[in-house]
């Protein structure tokens, strides 16, 4: 049996908003879809018919779903070199562009820039699809516009892509080109200095600057969040599933106790503005619920930027649920 290529190098692809424009999205559409289902179901009382909670549950609820598996292929993005080839990931999709065909590898604003970009699907951030150029189609896998990507081409195809250490990335394909195919022509593998030509600023580091970047062999990794390897961050994300499975344990065990009508609000005045039945309590649980997963996916984000900023959210989930949980003893006892 042949062996698994070695990887050389692993990319992550460079870091955009399109991560927190999907976020928005996905949160916006799940709310909507739980409102309405809930609606539905008689815990939250709505102006709207049955027939237009129902298409408004549905419509977002399916568009939850697409977003959230769109969501996911962002943060799956990636690019790896191999011993005999290049894996352009996404999703569960991965490409594969042998590096003994590549003819060019560089900048792709001074061949695209020009090209007039048809509507690509997705948002801003987010590029996915496929455009057509002169020399033929060429397929976007990326988040960053053309003016910060890179080209990959052969004699028949090409790509479009966007790895976070552009540099290293194309000193890494020459290297294994240079041993794939020594004593042939090489194909036209850019540099820093080309780079700067094509109006990039940012000083990327080379495979000098960066002591570590070896010819190493790693194990494939995908949406394995840092915060998850910090003690404090994963001991606030466990007080926090704690919080929210007590407080759906306690209703529970306490429901058939409750009395069916009860005061669910206040005024300033201390006298009760608002009545309910002990059905609206779930309603607590499936807010602390939205909140809670809103808030990992923010500190999945955040991590990226700051490490103190997903502790930061992560501890605001808690304090969220403590909140629920005076607000539920309050109404209860």
């Amino acid at each position: 049996m042949r062996a698994p290529p070695m990887i050389h190098f692993r990319a992550r692809a460079a870091p955009s908003a399109g991560g927190l424009i999907g976020l928005g999205l996905f949160l916006a559409l799940g709310a909507t879809a739980v409102l309405a289902g809930l609606g539905l179901v008689g815990l939250t009382r709505s102006s709207l018919p049955p027939l237009a909670l129902w298409l408004v549950f549905l419509v977002c609820g399916g568009a939850t779903a697409l977003v959230g598996y769109l969501l996911f292929a962002y943060f799956s993005i990636g690019y790896d070199i191999t011993d005999d080839s290049i894996r352009i990931r996404w999703a569960n999709r991965i490409e594969e562009i042998p590096v003994d065909r590549l003819s060019y590898a560089g900048p792709a604003a001074p061949l695209l820039g020009s090209v007039r970009h048809a509507w690509q699907p997705f948002w801003p951030g987010y590029y996915v699809g496929w455009i057509r150029a002169p020399f033929g189609r060429v397929r976007v896998v990326a988040t960053q516009p053309t003016s910060r990507q890179l080209l990959l081409s052969t004699d028949t195809r090409h790509w479009a892509i966007s790895p976070a250490q552009p540099v290293l990335f194309l000193e890494h394909i020459a290297t294994v080109r240079r041993r794939q195919a020594r004593g042939t022509a090489q194909p036209e593998i850019a540099g820093r200095e080309q780079l700067a030509a094509a109006g990039w600023t940012a000083a990327f580091p080379t495979v000098g600057d960066v002591a570590s970047a070896g010819m190493v062999r790693e194990r494939p990794r995908v949406l394995r969040p840092a915060f998850l390897r910090d003690r404090v961050a994963v001991g606030l994300l466990v007080v926090s599933g704690a919080l929210l499975l007590g407080l759906v344990g306690y209703l529970i065990v306490r429901y058939e106790t409750l009395p069916e009508t009860l005061v669910l609000h206040w005024n300033a005045s201390g006298l009760p503005d608002r009545i309910g039945t002990r059905r609206d309590l779930w309603l607590l649980p499936f807010v602390a619920l939205i909140v809670t997963v809103a808030n990992v996916a923010l500190a999945l984000l955040a991590e990226q930027l700051e490490a103190f900023a997903a502790r930061l959210i992560l501890g605001g989930t808690v304090i969220v649920l403590i909140l629920t949980w005076v607000a539920l003893l309050t109404i209860t006892l």
